[in-house]
């Protein structure tokens, strides 16, 4: 299996596309968001936040970890895996979005079930930076975001498969 980083990422202040330059990912108006030194980006522009630290804390997020880490959600993940994998060509290539991806569980048990020929361009998603960073820490491959599931900063029309296990769902972003 070949995982690559999700690319058709939106500009979360006018929904125009995002390029990457190096270290940061700018949009034809000007606006720059920087990737952490740890691999991800934060999308989640002030006025689209709750609170001052809005998601999971740091301590919810590592109580998360030991958790799926003991295996409890292990056969969940595999029945989820097989059902976006269900179908696709050997060769197939897909891009997928964990809404609410938490610590990244969920890609990485999806990356791990891929086929030897299947390429995923995977985004995970969450409004908490500490889930996040989290995620960034353990699997650098996919994209990782701070971002709202209620303003998706994903180009119109460039998903094969959404995930929103644990997250809020906003049906009318997918």
């Amino acid at each position: 299996m070949r995982i690559t980083p999700f690319q058709a990422l939106a500009c979360p202040l006018d929904g125009t596309s995002l390029h990457c330059t190096g270290s940061a990912w700018t949009c034809a108006s000007g606006h720059s968001f920087d990737i952490a030194s740890q691999g991800y980006t934060n999308l989640l522009p002030v006025q689209h936040k709750r609170s001052r630290d809005p998601g999971d804390s740091k301590e919810m997020v590592a109580a998360r970890r030991r958790f799926l880490t003991a295996g409890f959600y292990q056969p969940i993940a595999a029945a989820v895996s097989r059902v976006v994998l269900a179908g696709l060509p050997v060769d197939a290539s897909i891009s997928c979005l964990d809404a609410g991806c938490g610590e990244g569980y969920y890609l990485r048990q999806l990356a791990a079930a891929a086929g030897e020929e299947q390429t995923l361009a995977l985004l995970g998603l969450d409004i908490s930076k500490w889930a996040v960073l989290s995620a960034a820490k353990q699997d650098r491959r996919p994209n990782w975001v701070v971002g709202t599931n209620a303003k998706l900063p994903v180009l119109p029309g460039t998903l094969d498969r959404v995930l929103c296990m644990f997250g809020f769902p906003v049906y009318a972003e997918f």
